[in-house]
């Protein structure tokens, strides 16, 4: 019997294979798994797949790909919707958990966002990274860059492209976390800056209340302008807000200034006494930390006409395998 993680990778190929038209091959299933916040590459998915064919909910059509079978659509709409809406909660607080990373000694591991970008625009996205980070926009300055055919995260990278990972803020509520203070990622949304300055969220999305990571769903619908804010100072940028308790103000304060000497940046509002916070309410009893997301950096490359496959709270790793972009 496979484990939860495995049901839910099955299930999430079975629904792939259900909305498309016709045989669907792995490299396309491995595709739209990242895209849906599933680090699976194409061997892995031709595993699960094999699994499918084994129960009969898949069927294997030549070299065009698999198609789903009617015990395949039936498997599929039994599957919980209450299970598939806590995925996205219940994968965080995992990360949350397997973050290690101690600002103090500079070691452990910590969570990463993953891009993959065509070789040839490697240097222009290196230098809108840079840009980005620069201006404020993202977590950390260091970041790991993984070459066409090397491995990363025991994936391929494949011929013409390039991966990139870089910090997710995600590791900050790991750090309060493994110091002892609870943390709830709230919302992930839209965040309006007016002359550099945080202004408020136009749009959010309970990270408790949505199958999908918010990140995904507003880089997809083109909803940033990164690269205005660069430019103008206004505009709009991706950003997290977790709640803590109020207790635990002090503290948090003195390891959010560890995590800055250790270059985890992007708390733009932490622990302020404010309710609402930028515009979203937080929980009597509480305090809101807001951050921008590590995936701004992302979706500027996306705003430059750079095609990109964005992979959002990808894996953990370790702190040295990242080094600065300078």
């Amino acid at each position: 019997m496979p484990d939860a993680e495995t049901q839910r990778k099955l299930i999430e190929i079975l629904r792939i294979l259900s909305e498309s038209n016709g045989e669907v091959g792995a490299r396309k299933i491995a595709e739209e798994l990242n895209r849906r916040g599933y680090n699976l590459g194409e061997r892995a998915t031709r595993y699960h797949l094999r699994m499918l064919d084994e129960r009969g909910f898949t069927k294997k059509h030549g070299y065009l790909g698999r198609v789903i079978t009617p015990l395949g659509e039936e498997e599929m709409e039994h599957a919980l919707v209450t299970d598939r809406l806590g995925f996205v909660s219940t994968r965080i607080e995992n990360y949350e958990y397997k973050t290690t990373f101690d600002p103090l000694s500079d070691t452990g591991d910590v969570v990463v966002n993953i891009c993959y970008i065509d070789k040839a625009d490697c240097d222009r996205s290196l230098a809108m990274l840079k840009r980005v980070v620069e201006a404020g926009y993202a977590i950390s300055p260091r970041l790991k860059v993984v070459d066409e055919g090397e491995e990363i995260l025991e994936n391929d990278v494949p011929e013409g492209q390039m991966a990139l990972a870089t910090f997710c803020s995600i590791t900050i509520d790991g750090v309060l976390l493994k110091r002892g203070i609870p943390v709830n990622l709230k919302y992930g949304g839209i965040l309006r800056v007016k002359n550099h300055k945080a202004e408020r969220f136009t749009d959010v999305i309970d990270y408790h209340g949505t199958s999908i990571n918010p990140m995904n769903v507003f880089v997809s619908k083109s909803m940033t302008s990164v690269l205005k804010v660069l430019e103008t100072g206004s505009g709009n940028v991706l950003a997290n807000v977790r709640e803590i308790p109020v207790n635990a103000r002090d503290m948090a304060r003195s390891i959010i200034g560890q995590m800055n000497s250790a270059d985890i940046h992007g708390i733009f509002s932490g622990c302020e006494d404010m309710r609402p916070l930028l515009g979203v309410p937080i929980d009597a009893g509480m305090c809101g930390i807001a951050s921008y997301s590590g995936i701004n950096p992302f979706a500027a490359l996306m705003e430059m006409g750079i095609r990109t496959r964005i992979i959002p709270l990808s894996a953990v790793m370790s702190v040295k395998e990242l080094k600065r972009l300078d």
